[in-house]
């Protein structure tokens, strides 16, 4: 379920300059002139000119007035913001970006399983098994779409009730995780236990037994690393 390039001029710009720096063709250091990017991206001054305020506060660049936009290594990139995610897992950053994330969310999905057990209100029960309902549904059928609709409203759901802003803004990065995951579904589709193990999140966290949704979402990111 590839996701389609921006299709308005300034996001075109946005992702062939974002995913030159991010795949190497502009490398750290390399010092461009805003007519160079025009020649690049093949669009306005005016176009490059917002997609290069938008790439300097990603931290992809740094402009100077009289010096132009210089490329910044990867260590100063705010790799929380999706887009630059997704630069990353099309681009030869694949593997260790998926690893990055796979690390990150070993560290932070247990802890807001267990705080949403913790913390859910009714609402947020009923909203979390509503949701792990449809999400097997989907699989039953093997529609991906739908898997991964439920998928991502399921985590952001755990997030939500977890109430920690901090976890919640690290979650931009495992939503597109969960969408590139989708993207890779092997020839056989959707795993039913994939299904269960949601469903038995979902319930954990509802009974408010906080060890079980931390050690279930530990198996679940185990099955999707």
């Amino acid at each position: 379920m590839s996701r389609a390039p921006g299709t308005s001029a300034f996001e075109r710009t946005l992702d062939r300059i974002g995913t030159d720096i991010v795949d190497g063709g502009l490398p750290a250091g390399t010092v461009c002139t805003v007519d160079e990017l025009v020649a690049r991206a093949g669009h306005s001054r005016s176009v490059v000119r917002e997609a290069t305020r938008v790439l300097a506060g990603m931290g992809l660049l740094a402009s100077k007035a009289h010096v132009g936009h210089t490329v910044q290594p990867s260590s100063s990139w705010d790799w929380l913001q999706p887009r630059l995610l997704r630069w990353a897992l099309a681009s030869g950053r694949r593997e260790p970006t998926l690893l990055a994330i796979r690390e990150l969310r070993t560290a932070t999905e247990p802890e807001s399983a267990r705080l949403a057990a913790e913390r859910r209100s009714d609402d947020d029960a009923r909203e979390l098994r509503v949701t792990s309902d449809a999400l097997r549904a989907a699989a039953a059928r093997q529609d991906p779409i739908a898997f991964l609709e439920a998928d991502l409203l399921l985590h952001r759901l755990i997030r939500r009730a977890a109430a920690n802003p901090i976890l919640d803004r690290v979650g931009d990065a495992v939503d597109e995780a969960l969408r590139d995951r989708v993207d890779q579904l092997p020839g056989d589709g959707i795993d039913h236990h994939d299904a269960v193990l949601h469903t038995d999140l979902a319930s954990a966290i509802e009974a408010q037994d906080g060890e079980r949704a931390a050690a279930t979402m530990c198996v679940i990111i185990l099955r999707t690393a």
